[in-house]
């Protein structure tokens, strides 16, 4: 009696693990086997677990890259201005070196047409040589170890959310299959709610010296040179998103106005010699950095500037050339003095 209801119960077991893992398998809905199974929609909402799995198995020929600043791009927007197939490769508060291993994955994948790359400056002063995918990651959807998938497969959450998720955004919700990542719906912009994310230092530290960033800076470049001139076929399209005041004043309080603006320098003369990028500066429009009511707190603003950063760089406008970009980023110097002499002013 006991070895039969033993025998039961490791067939019975048995049997809904495999259902269980077929379930996943045929949903997949962090995309790490297949791309979406029509008429499912390719629901996108958790960078970290789906990020890798688009690179690895959509159909795609160009790729955005870039922090949370770029998630609130639609990928249609970039299709209709360049004609193009587009996914975005996200990190949070992603550095150089992450979204190099993204870039080297899509290229590893696939032949690239461009590569839009919205550059952060803060992210050309992180560790070149950081390891990533870390353990902040879930590592059994990044290592090609079949033997791990076990985490993917009986996920009780994957089950039971992340499966019923996909199919409500599908049939219920008509899901933007270009809104990947976007968050902007969920939250308030305006002066008051940026303010309110700012903590402004009390007081003014001095500036870091050179040999206190040029070093990283410089290996940072050296990541996206690199990158560009290993893929000459493939159109890098590199734009500086804009940044609030309310940043800049940080950079000057914080004593890193120097460093950010070496960063900008630096990477806008390396990669203005390589003949298969085209440069875009939006850093520098007082129209969008002094309005705050385009923000949410010192850095991210609407979806809007996105979208006219794109029908910008489609225009051709913005671009920074070989001759202009001293002008430019000096332009950028006296906006910042600017801020802090009569436009800060009015909300301190």
């Amino acid at each position: 009696m006991y070895r039969k209801f033993l025998k039961n119960f490791t067939i019975t077991a048995a049997i809904l693990f495999i259902a269980a893992a077929a379930l996943v398998l045929f949903f997949d809905p962090f995309f790490h086997y297949h791309g979406p199974a029509a008429p499912l929609k390719a629901v996108l909402t958790k960078k970290e677990y789906q990020g890798i799995g688009t690179i690895r198995n959509f159909n795609y020929d160009s790729l955005l890259v870039g922090s949370s600043t770029a998630e609130n791009f639609n990928n249609k927007w970039f299709d209709e201005a360049f004609d193009a197939t587009t996914i975005k490769a996200i990190k949070s508060s992603g550095i150089t070196a992450q979204l190099d291993y993204y870039l080297t994955q899509a290229f590893e994948e696939r032949e690239i047409k461009n590569i839009f790359y919205s550059l952060d400056l803060f992210a050309l002063g992180g560790d070149p040589e950081a390891e990533f995918p870390d353990d902040s990651m879930p590592l059994y959807l990044y290592d090609k170890n079949p033997f791990n998938d076990i985490n993917y497969l009986l996920n009780k959450d994957v089950i039971f959310e992340d499966i019923p998720y996909m199919l409500a955004e599908t049939f219920l919700d008509d899901y933007d299959e270009g809104a990947s990542y976007n968050w902007a719906q969920y939250k308030t912009f305006g002066t008051q709610e940026a303010l309110s994310h700012y903590d402004r230092p009390a007081e003014i530290i001095p500036m870091k010296t050179e040999d206190q960033y040029k070093a990283v800076i410089d290996a940072n470049v050296d990541l996206l040179i690199k990158q560009v001139n290993a893929y000459p076929e493939t159109t890098f399209y590199f734009f500086y998103p804009p940044y609030s005041l309310l940043w800049w004043d940080n950079m000057t309080r914080s004593g890193e106005l120097n460093q950010v603006l070496y960063a900008a320098q630096a990477s806008a003369q390396a990669l203005l010699s390589c003949d298969n990028v085209k440069l875009y500066y939006f850093q520098n429009d007082p129209d969008i950095i002094y309005n705050l009511d385009l923000y949410m707190d010192p850095i991210h603003f609407t979806a809007d500037i996105n979208h006219y950063m794109v029908t910008q760089m489609q225009q051709d406008n913005y671009r920074l050339t070989p001759q202009n970009y001293l002008s430019e980023l000096q332009k950028m110097r006296e906006l910042v003095q600017e801020m802090e002499e009569s436009e800060i002013g009015k909300y301190y």
